[in-house]
């Protein structure tokens, strides 16, 4: 081989060698990509404060953290998105606490009516023994509990008559989250639950598969479920929120510096949340006024609906646990 061959072969390399040394670097600073898949509304606050908490998770990892959020059920139905969490095959999610008892059976705790007594009492008990207590349950489940996203007070919606008392309830098809305490509580006032997903509630509506249904507030205006429902009553029976959750595998298989990234943004995002929700409320609720026709609920006949669905706690307190029920009763300020 000539000289000048020989120069060229080591030339090259060379140069293959440098490439692949500039490579290695190059491959170990592409961002980290996490999907979060929400059925969520992109003009709801939990949509804002996911978005929130993408935008955090960047700057606090200069970009080498990156989640992409899917509102508005792009991947899937709730069920479909928790269990795509569970087995590894999406990153993250969001769901009520009745969605995830489906995996998670004491999660049911939060969904038994007029248990909560306020959404401070709520805040204060997720951020304390009973969310940490639920954290190790999510985790054998294969699920990490990131943080809580309050919806606020559950109140009856419906096309028929306005609700009053447990009676206006008979007969009336309600939809329900597929949930076995939603349909016992509905089944002890009387109604006829009917499960459909978030999704498939308007439709259901509009073409009479259900005469009802039970909501907050501010999501009858993100899913423009005025539009097919009449009568509002203000019943209160459950204060509700959002877990956020990601795969348990990919969280423990994380470093711990993107951990704390990921649990401070998730701060971040659900103190905004938390705080935007109630004036939400309030101006959705005005809104409402316009477009509907709302009741208000005596304390007199919401101690009436109080009294006919605390019958059902007793047939889920081997599923909760007992020692779920206590500490919940106790910490969530039961009335």
């Amino acid at each position: 081989m000539s000289t000048s061959s020989t120069r060229r072969t080591l030339l090259k390399g060379a140069l293959a060698a440098g490439a692949a040394s500039l490579a290695a670097p190059a491959l170990a600073q592409r961002a980290k990509t996490l999907r979060l898949g929400s059925p969520q509304p992109v003009d709801s606050n939990y949509h804002r404060a996911a978005v929130m908490f993408a935008e955090e998770v960047g700057k606090l990892s200069s970009n080498r953290l990156k989640v992409d959020v899917f509102p508005n059920s792009q991947l899937g139905s709730i069920t479909e998105m928790l269990t795509a969490v569970q087995l590894g095959n999406l990153s993250m999610s969001l769901a009520v606490p009745a969605w995830y008892s489906g995996y998670i059976k004491p999660m049911d705790v939060f969904t038994l009516p007029f248990l909560v007594g306020s959404p401070d009492r709520l805040r204060g008990a997720l951020d304390g023994r009973l969310g940490e207590a639920m954290k190790a349950k999510a985790a054998a489940a294969s699920f990490q509990f990131l943080g809580w996203w309050v919806m606020g007070s559950r109140h009856m919606v419906n096309n028929v008559r306005p609700v009053n008392t447990p009676a206006d309830l008979a007969g009336l098809k309600m939809r329900v989250i597929s949930s076995a305490v939603y349909i016992e509580a509905f089944k002890a006032l009387g109604a006829n639950p009917i499960v459909l997903d978030s999704a498939e509630i308007y439709l259901g509506m509009k073409q009479n598969v259900v005469d009802g249904l039970e909501y907050p507030i501010p999501d009858m205006i993100s899913a423009k479920l005025y539009e097919v429902s009449k009568y509002m009553s203000l019943t209160g029976h459950v204060t509700d929120f959002f877990v956020v959750s990601m795969n348990k595998p990919l969280w423990d298989g994380m470093a711990a510096e993107e951990r704390g990234i990921i649990a401070q943004a998730m701060k971040t995002a659900s103190d905004w949340e938390w705080q935007a929700q109630p004036a939400t409320t309030e101006t959705a609720l005005k809104t409402l006024g316009g477009l509907m026709q709302i009741n208000p609920v005596s304390p007199a006949n919401r101690a009436q609906f109080a009294e006919r669905t605390r019958t059902i706690y007793s047939k889920f307190e081997t599923s909760i646990g007992r020692d779920v029920l206590d500490m919940a009763m106790h910490d969530l300020n039961a009335a």
